[in-house]
């Protein structure tokens, strides 16, 4: 009896032993598959907005069939047109929104709510209009908890009580024409925002374009390689809350926020912020391109006004080349402000180009190597050039009208370059005033005060 009792517990023994293993091995393979899934499903914060729309390429949706009702449970091509109510999508597999001279209007949440989906690529042609009276839960006109690609050469215009395009995942523009009045923000992707092309016309109480994500340094990215943007927001313009890249298009931008409350920059990229072509024209009451860490330009055509800062960056700004026009209370600041290339004009009420300490990765320093800086400063308290370490002119033509042309803390050096003050060219760093003689002849460690 004991030994019938013995071989029964061990069997009970093995039995739960082998359940537990094929449980750990089951939630191993679970894990897995999310791994997997995460990891072709992130994208660098890097990677250029063509890059990230070549990846929704060439997918096969089916034979296009007309939308019968209001709810969209199955995977496949959907052609809508005429006068519809609000839309539900909710599967697992891909769907494709052909919207050709649609009207859609909601009063009791999303026009169109994508409750689950693979991707929803949705394909303008014609003119399309939505209309959206919505909640704080469902907080789009267009709404997505999966990834969005536009495309077509049609037009959708939006109108919504809260943003006008929301996806929780990526989301993707290839073409189109938007016009997009809202109470908040205008578009907004979670993970990233693809812009390859397209017109964009945005009248936005809150941000203009925004990316969110926080949580995943991979994300929460904004790129864009072509297209034309007319954004008027009270707050952000454009703000990604990694990093921006920007590689051409046309930018009429302008803020109107009330800084002591709200961000109201123009273009900002809360990590990064890398422009390498296009032309910009911005008006802000913050800063017109602001980043918390470095901000590069390669090349582009830049009309900045900004009752704040013109260019702001708390780690480097690096200029590499292009034609910039400033009109601000300062210019340019930064820890570390680099002048390798360019045409660059600034008037300015406060310091023409400001050198800080606001971040510990590189050494406050303005450094200039080449390109065309001319300063002209206002009267009072007010800088051309200054650095709270240290100025070196290696090259370049520097030209600056200014009671106070340059103030330093640390030491400032000129190996190359021109330098001309209030009209006459120099080969010292010195501070002057105004229709007076210098203050002080020679390198120094001189602080005006």
């Amino acid at each position: 009896m004991n030994q019938s009792k013995k071989i029964d517990n061990k069997k009970i023994i093995f039995i739960v032993v082998g359940i537990i293993v094929l449980v750990i091995i089951g939630l191993c393979f679970i894990k897995s598959l999310k791994n997997t899934k995460s990891e072709s499903s992130t994208k660098s914060n890097n990677e250029s907005a063509s890059s990230i729309s070549s990846e929704y390429s060439d997918k096969d949706y089916g034979e296009s069939t007309d939308l019968n009702g209001t709810s969209i449970t199955s995977g496949g091509s959907y052609n809508i047109t005429g006068e519809k109510g609000c839309i539900t999508i909710n599967t697992t597999k891909d769907v494709e929104l052909n919207i050709s001279d649609a009207s859609i209007t909601c009063t009791s949440g999303p026009a169109i709510n994508v409750e689950d989906a693979g991707t929803v690529s949705i394909v303008l042609s014609g003119k399309n209009k939505i209309t959206s009276t919505t909640t704080t839960d469902l907080d789009g006109a267009f709404y997505s908890k999966a990834d969005l690609v536009f495309s077509g050469d049609g037009s959708l215009e939006i109108t919504s009580n809260y943003d006008g395009i929301v996806s929780k995942d990526t989301l993707v523009f290839k073409n189109g024409t938007y016009v997009i009045n809202s109470d908040d923000d205008g578009i907004r992707g979670k993970d990233n925002v693809a812009i390859v092309d397209g017109n964009f016309t945005i009248s936005a109480k809150g941000d203009g374009i925004k990316s969110t994500n926080e949580e995943d340094t991979s994300k929460g990215y904004i790129a864009i390689d072509g297209g034309t943007f007319n954004i008027t927001s009270v707050t952000d313009a454009i703000q990604a809350q990694t990093n921006l890249l920007i590689n051409g298009g046309t930018f009429d931008i302008k803020t109107s926020g009330d800084t002591s409350t709200n961000s109201a920059k123009g273009l900002k990229g809360v990590n990064s912020i890398e422009i390498n072509g296009g032309t910009f024209t911005i008006d802000t009451t913050d800063d017109g391109i602001h980043s918390d860490g470095d901000i590069t330009f390669t090349k582009g055509t830049y009309t900045i006004t900004s009752k704040d800062d013109a260019i702001h960056a708390d780690g480097k700004v690096e200029i590499n080349g292009g034609t910039y026009e400033i009109n601000a209370a300062e210019g340019i600041e930064a820890t570390y402000v680099k002048i390798n290339d360019g045409d660059i004009n600034i008037s300015a009420s406060d310091d023409g180009i400001n050198a800080g300490n606001k971040s510990n990765k590189y050494s406050v320093t303005v450094e200039i190597n080449g390109g065309n800086v001319t300063i002209k400063m206002g009267q009072g308290d007010t800088d051309g050039i200054d650095s709270n370490g240290n100025i070196y002119i290696n090259g370049g033509t520097i030209n600056i009208t200014a009671q106070s042309p340059f103030d330093y803390d640390g030491e400032a050096k000129k190996t190359g370059g021109t330098i001309i003050v209030n009209g006459e060219e120099t080969d010292t760093i010195t501070s002057q005033m105004m229709g007076g003689g210098p203050m002080n002849q020679g390198n120094r460690n001189f602080i005006r005060r």
